[in-house]
C-alpha cells in the first residue's frame, strides 16, 4: 500500500515554524495540497495510498518533491482502510464503528506532523465538507480551500494578516473526489488488526487498534466506545522518520458553506497560477518550449568539453505533484549521467527550505548549491524519470549508490534541481552551475 511513500515527502514542503507573517510555509502547504490531489487520483485506480499532506502527501517521491509527503483526509483514510477487527470490550463491535463512521458525511480534525529531523510542518485543523471540498486553516493563520468539483480543480491560499492570496488552477484535473474515511471503512480487513486495549485521555477511555501493512508504515486509532468514532489517529512512516497525528475529531461540524467558498474576498491582493494536470507522454523539448511555459526564468546549460551529450525533457514530475517538470540530462565522459531540473514550483519564493540545508559551493557570480534532505532518493526519481522517457540515454541496470542531488539557487532566486548518477567533483560542479544560461526568446 505504501510503495509510494515517497510522494509524500516529496511534496511537501520542509518548514520551521515562526510565528512572523508567513511565506515561509507556503510552498509546504501549497505541496501538501497538491498531494491531495495525487492522491485522489490514484485511489480511484488503485483504492488508495497517502498525505506527499502532502510522497511522495504518500508517495513515489522522496513527497513530495511533495510531498505529500501526506495531507489529513488521505491519511485518515489510509488508517481507516487498514484497521479491521473488533474493538475490545465486549460492548463494542468494529462493525458499529463502521456503522457509525458510515453515517456522518463531514468532520474536522487537528493535524500535527513530527519528523525526527529536517524542517517541521505545521499543525492545521482540516475541515471536510464532503468528497470533493475541504478547508485547511493552518496555525500561521494562512487558509487553504480545495475545491475539486469541476473539470478544473482549484486551491486558494488566503494570507489575512498580509491581505494576499493564490489561486491555483489545475487544468484537466477533472472532477474527483476525496479517498476518505466514508469510502475507506469499507475496505476494513479485521483479521490483520491487533487489538491494543485501552487508554485514558482526558477522563475518557478508549479502545485501540494497530496495523502494519508494511514494514514502513505503523497505524494505530483510538476510537470511544461510547460514540464509536475515532478519537485519535496515529501514523508512523518509519522509513521516512516521521509521525502524523490526528485528533480533536468533530464529526458533523457547524461551519458556514461560505467557508469553503474560492472566491477570493475583497482587498487581497490575488497571484494567479495554473497547473496544467491534462495528460502527456514524455517528450524531448527544446530551450524555446520551455521558456514558453514557465511562469519564472528559465535556464538551458552551455555545452562544456567533458559533457558528450545533452537532451531536454518534457515529462509529469516524478515525485508525485503531476504537474510538468523540464529536465536536461547530460552525460560526461567519464560515464556519469547528471539531471537539471526545472519547474512551476522550482523559485526561491517558494522553497524556502533550502537556505536551512547545508551550503556546499558557492560562485563569484553568486549562484549557490545546497543539499538535499532526501538527496539519494530524488536523484532516483529523476534518474528514473529519464530511463523512462528515453532508455537509450540512461539504463536504471547503471544506477549508482553515489547518486547524490543538489538544489541551485540562481542570483535572481530561481531554484533548479541537479540529480546526479555519481560524485561529480567541485571543479565540475562549479563550471556546471556557471554554464547555466537564461533562455532569451527568439
Amino acid at each position: 500500500m505504501f510503495k509510494d511513500e515517497a510522494d509524500f515527502e516529496k511534496v511537501v514542503g520542509r518548514l520551521n515554524i515562526d510565528t512572523e507573517p508567513n511565506p515561509a510555509h507556503r510552498e509546504n502547504l501549497r505541496r501538501q495540497m497538491l498531494s491531495v490531489f495525487n492522491q485522489a487520483e490514484q485511489k480511484s485506480a488503485t483504492r488508495i495510498i497517502v498525505f506527499r499532506a502532502l510522497r511522495r502527501l504518500t508517495m513515489k517521491s522522496p513527497i513530495t518533491k511533495i510531498a505529500a509527503a501526506a495531507t489529513i483526509i488521505i491519511a485518515v483514510s489510509i488508517c481507516i482502510h487498514y484497521l479491521g477487527g473488533s474493538i475490545d470490550g465486549a460492548s463494542v463491535a468494529w462493525s458499529q464503528v463502521v456503522e457509525q463512521i458510515s453515517s456522518h458525511t463531514k468532520y474536522k480534525c487537528r493535524q500535527r506532523v513530527v519528523r525526527e529531523q529536517g524542517p517541521q510542518y505545521p499543525t492545521m485543523q482540516i475541515y471536510h465538507l464532503n468528497l470533493q471540498q475541504r478547508r485547511q486553516e493552518v496555525e500561521d493563520g494562512s487558509v487553504h480551500i480545495i475545491d475539486m468539483r469541476g473539470e478544473d480543480a482549484i486551491t486558494v491560499e488566503l494570507y489575512p494578516d498580509q491581505k494576499k492570496a493564490t489561486v491555483t488552477k489545475l487544468v484537466g484535473f477533472g472532477s474527483r473526489k476525496d479517498p476518505d474515511i466514508i469510502e475507506m471503512v469499507k475496505q476494513f480487513e479485521q483479521k490483520s488488526t491487533e487489538r491494543l486495549g485501552t487508554k485514558k485521555v482526558n477522563g475518557k477511555t478508549l479502545q485501540g487498534f494497530r496495523h502494519q501493512p508494511n514494514e514502513n508504515s505503523d497505524f494505530t486509532v483510538w476510537v470511544d466506545p461510547k460514540t464509536k468514532l475515532p478519537v485519535e489517529i496515529e501514523i508512523k512512516h518509519l522509513n521516512m522518520g516521521q509521525t502524523l497525528f490526528l485528533d480533536e475529531f468533530e464529526f458533523d461540524f457547524e461551519l458556514e458553506p461560505a467557508a469553503f467558498s474560492t472566491e477570493v474576498p475583497d482587498g487581497y491582493k490575488v497571484e494567479n497560477l495554473t497547473l496544467d494536470y491534462r495528460p502527456v507522454e514524455p517528450k524531448q523539448v527544446t530551450a524555446n518550449d520551455i521558456r514558453t511555459v514557465l511562469n519564472h526564468t528559465a535556464y538551458t546549460v552551455e555545452k562544456l568539453p567533458w559533457m558528450e551529450k545533452i537532451i531536454m525533457i518534457e515529462t509529469l514530475d516524478p515525485l508525485g505533484t503531476r504537474a510538468k517538470v523540464y529536465l536536461t540530462g547530460i552525460q560526461s565522459d567519464d560515464g556519469n549521467t547528471i539531471i537539471m531540473v526545472q519547474g512551476e514550483y522550482y523559485d526561491g519564493a517558494r522553497m524556502v527550505w533550502i537556505p536551512e540545508q547545508q551550503l556546499v559551493l558557492e560562485t563569484p557570480s553568486g549562484i549557490k548549491l545546497y543539499t538535499h534532505p532526501n538527496g539519494s532518493e530524488y536523484a532516483r526519481y529523476f534518474l528514473e524519470a529519464v530511463a523512462k522517457a528515453n532508455p537509450e540515454f540512461f539504463n536504471m541496470e547503471n544506477l549508482s549508490e553515489e547518486r547524490f542531488t543538489r538544489m541551485i539557487v540562481m542570483p535572481d532566486g530561481t531554484i533548479l534541481g541537479l540529480a546526479a548518477n555519481k560524485q561529480i567533483t567541485d571543479e565540475k560542479l562549479k563550471q556546471l552551475v556557471e554554464s547555466l544560461k537564461e533562455i532569451k526568446a527568439n
